[in-house]
């Protein structure tokens, strides 16, 4: 009797998380989607093959939060049809505790869990380096396309680009803003025509710029602009670089780096903070902790497939809902709970006292114990 209520409540909890990850898949990749790579597409920067490859890099980046949400939302739905329909009930009146009945979905996020870890701190970080030399790759190939006409280009920090024609490789009418920090015009260059380049070595577009002039300024307030001489400058040809790191917000070599590192990668780079810090004969250093930080916080995101779901389970009895919709918004409310925790422990990075890398495991913990807590008692019941 056991094993046929097992397979009955394995399916219905395998079918439910299936669509749940499934949805969360496709709203996590079209949000990446629509932020990196689909302005390029629709430019006619990126052909439809590599936008496809992209799309399937992008796919173990976000099964990181897609799992734990479609397991939870499986387990809230499977369990609350089931409740609704008194089908819980009966299988209580029959004398199974609710351990028993709920034991799939311990082994469901259990696998979960373990296929987390291996996403998280192996096919994570490599699709995600993956995805940058993909991108980078495809526009070098196609550098001219880059540059679109009639259009303010920004995706440069520090420039603001603009061009009028293009007469096959050659363009036409060039404006081009230099920024300084706070975003004020320190080099204003006008150009009748250039071409660009793909420097390899220095992974750089070289933008050559023919037969134009430069006006010079100081960083002032418009006010006192006017009150000074026009400094201008013609020229020839002027070559400028524009760095191809900078098209994708990598803020930080470091932090990026990181975010690219396999485990064992991870472990490599933990060990020399380490030995600089034994040398030095100091405590935890910063940079050891940005290491710890970031791999217990995989850890942790893999292990709340199981935390989620263990809070899941008596919470999708006593609601005992079976629509959709409302299962997919208490789902939600969890997650965004537990993600704020995280975020929040993510703060005291820079407390290193504390020990944040630690810290980062109390939203299991409170979740695994609330959850046990309220099956333990939704059993007694």
């Amino acid at each position: 009797m056991l094993n046929l209520l097992h397979r009955h409540v394995l399916k219905e909890v395998l079918v439910s998380t299936a669509l749940a990850m499934g949805l969360f898949v496709f709203v996590l990749l079209l949000g990446n989607a629509m932020r990196d790579i689909a302005e390029l597409v629709a430019a006619g920067k990126l052909d439809f093959i590599v936008f496809l490859k992209l799309i399937g890099l992008l796919i173990p980046y976000v099964a990181a939060y897609a799992l734990p949400l479609g397991v939870l939302t499986g387990t809230l739905m499977a369990l609350g049809r089931l409740s609704s329909q008194l089908e819980i009930t009966a299988m209580k009146s029959a004398g199974i505790s609710l351990y028993q009945i709920a034991s799939p979905v311990f082994v469901i996020s259990f696998i979960g869990m373990i296929a987390g870890v291996v996403v998280n701190l192996h096919y994570a970080p490599q699709s995600r380096l993956a995805y940058k030399q993909l991108m980078v790759s495809a526009i070098s190939e196609n550098p001219i396309g880059f540059i679109e006409e009639r259009r303010f280009i920004r995706e440069f920090p520090g420039y603001v680009i603009y061009m009028g024609d293009r007469d096959g490789p050659v363009m036409k009418d060039f404006w081009i803003w230099e920024l300084d920090d706070e975003k004020r015009v320190k080099l204003f260059l006008r150009a009748k025509e250039g071409e660009i380049n793909f420097d390899q070595t220095n992974n750089a577009l070289v933008l050559t710029l023919r037969d134009g002039t430069a006006e010079q300024r100081d960083g002032s307030g418009s006010e006192e602009l006017a009150d000074e001489p026009m400094r201008s400058l013609f020229f020839g040809e002027l070559p400028i670089e524009l760095p191809m790191g900078k098209i994708f917000d990598e803020k930080s070599q470091r932090q990026a780096r990181i975010k690219e590192m396999t485990f064992s990668q991870l472990m490599v780079k933990r060990d020399l903070a380490l030995a600089k810090e034994t040398e030095a004969a100091e405590g935890i250093s910063k940079d050891r902790m940005k290491v710890q930080m970031h791999m217990q916080k995989s850890f942790a995101m893999a292990f709340s497939v199981f935390s989620l779901a263990i809070f899941g389970v008596p919470l999708a009895i006593q609601v005992g809902r079976k629509e959709s919709y409302a299962n997919l918004a208490i789902a939600l409310i969890i997650a965004m709970t537990y993600y704020f925790l995280i975020i929040a422990v993510s703060w005291l990075e820079g407390a290193r006292a504390l020990r944040p890398d630690l810290l980062i495991w109390l939203p299991n913990l409170i979740f695994q114990a609330v959850g046990f807590y309220l099956i333990q008692r939704a059993n007694r019941h």
